[in-house]
């Protein structure tokens, strides 16, 4: 993902511009679901966890309800 990102950016002097922020998404989506194979292997909890900490990230940048 960050040699796609290098790639989009043009930041490697020696290749340019080698990949686009088409290749960019791929590869996050890649990343993601690896991710979340992994999670799943390690733990029958997977999905519980994953609500878990969700919440938490959602509830760290959104304002509380008035």
């Amino acid at each position: 993902m960050a040699e796609a990102v290098h790639g989009a950016l043009g930041t490697n002097p020696r290749k340019g511009a080698s990949h686009t922020w088409d290749d960019v998404e791929k590869e996050l989506i890649d990343v993601a679901v690896s991710t979340l194979v992994a999670l799943q292997t390690i733990t029958p909890d997977a999905g519980k966890l994953f609500a878990a900490r969700l919440d938490h990230l959602v509830d760290r940048v959104l304002p509380e309800p008035n």
